[in-house]
């Protein structure tokens, strides 16, 4: 079998950064970027994190490449409970219809037992929707808050992520938790081969995220002895599809004898979390932006009219709420743009079953945000109640076209030049 073998751990940036230098053989060279190898940067001292802490963010991320390719990894230590959980993590990746040569293995000349006994709580925070929700779930428990530059923001975008970060620095409502940031190129290291390890593209989002995340909090866990991480749930468990991020994936995830990890929220639909959130800002006085959108094409704190924006925005309006008081910028003209932005491009499961949320939502909401004009705003709630946007996304998921998105997707990593001229044509 062949391998990628992690050579060394080294330190920079007065020791607030790790490198990875590690070395593929043969065919699995294509999985990975040999220009940028993998990288976890903090913004505390962890040089003094033992090894077998220290490697969890790079098995995070390299450990599934392996499992679907079929290669082995070598390293030389281990946390001993990290090493146990990726069997059962393993396992439950392996439940689904995965590709011939999945199985890869991993081989640690060294499995060391960790007890860092932690007491503190932190949580990943992205300030949408989900992190909210679990935020205010644990309000009380203050957690520190860990945000990654890398996962959602390009490592590149720094005037977005100055933006992003100014945002949860300074808003009032986080006021009293710790803040800690993350700069990782886990979505950089490796190439568009991974992709294609899936039937279908989506590799972030069905496989990575939910291992990748919480395994970059392992250096500081040791740091700040975390006894307790979570992290907020995308879907729930009325709706079955295959995604990085569950209960039965995330919490089999643990290093240093007890560290436990929550997935939270995943017996609560979106649209229950908006509800949360509206409730909670009402109870307490409070306003407060929910950063739901990454959109190119924001120019605010959210772009106010990409899909992810419009199913926030109308949960809050059947919640009573304007939409105005929590980063977006919208009128009474939205409806119509709903129908306008939900006709261009693909669909999936997934986000449909969003949609019947905000429909079953507006079926047993009486009272409503009015942005000027009751009677005509009331006839498109109603449009929404009668499943009008439903009807739109069900013809858009049976498209028999669908499956072009995986060859544009080749076509335009295999030849890039394709892409540009098309670009410069259009």
């Amino acid at each position: 079998m062949e391998t990628l073998k992690l050579r060394h751990i080294s330190y920079s940036d007065n020791g607030t950064k790790i490198n990875y230098d590690y070395i593929a053989d043969g065919q699995v060279q294509k999985y990975f970027d040999q220009d940028q190898l993998f990288y976890s940067k903090y913004l505390v001292d962890v040089s003094a994190v033992p090894d077998s802490i220290a490697v969890i963010p790079f098995l995070s991320n390299v450990l599934p490449i392996a499992w679907f390719a079929g290669f082995t990894i070598e390293v030389e230590e281990i946390d001993e409970d990290f090493y146990n959980s990726i069997e059962l993590i393993k396992a439950e990746f392996a439940k689904r219809d995965t590709p011939q040569s999945f199985g890869g293995t991993l081989v640690a000349k060294k499995i060391v037992k960790n007890n860092t006994s932690g007491t503190k709580t932190a949580m990943l925070f992205s300030g949408g929707v989900d992190a909210y929700a679990t935020y205010i779930r644990i309000y009380e428990e203050t957690p520190d808050l860990i945000t990654l530059l890398g996962a959602d923001i390009d490592i590149k975008d720094q005037e977005q992520w100055n933006d992003f970060a100014g945002f949860i620095d300074n808003e009032e409502l986080l006021e009293n938790n710790h803040k800690e940031y993350i700069e990782t190129n886990l979505r950089d290291f490796y190439t568009y081969q991974v992709e294609l390890l899936l039937k279908d593209i989506g590799w972030w989002g069905k496989v990575q995220h939910g291992l990748a995340l919480i395994g970059a909090i392992a250096p500081l866990s040791y740091v700040y002895n975390y006894g307790s991480v979570y992290i907020a749930s995308s879907y729930t468990d009325h709706i079955d599809i295959d995604w990085g991020s569950t209960p039965d994936i995330d919490e089999k995830i643990t290093w240093a004898g007890d560290l436990k990890v929550i997935h939270d929220g995943y017996e609560l639909k979106r649209q229950d979390k908006v509800d949360l959130i509206a409730g909670f800002a009402a109870v307490t006085d409070t306003k407060f932006k929910l950063r739901v959108c990454y959109s190119e094409k924001r120019t605010e704190f959210n772009c106010s009219i990409c899909e992810k924006c419009f199913r926030t925005i109308l949960g809050l309006i059947l919640n009573g709420k304007n939409p105005n008081d929590y980063g977006f910028n919208v009128d009474q003209t939205i409806y119509d743009k709903f129908y306008e932005v939900l006709d261009i491009g693909g669909a999936s499961d997934g986000v449909r079953y969003f949609w019947w949320e905000l429909m079953e939502k507006a079926k047993n909401s009486s009272d409503f945000y009015v942005f000027s004009d009751k009677q005509t705003e009331t006839k498109q709630i109603n449009d929404i109640r009668g499943g009008k946007i439903d009807r739109l996304l069900e013809q858009k998921i049976n498209n028999p076209n669908k499956g072009i998105r995986r060859i544009k997707f080749i076509i335009r990593n295999k030849f890039p030049w394709v892409s540009k001229l098309y670009r410069k044509i259009k």
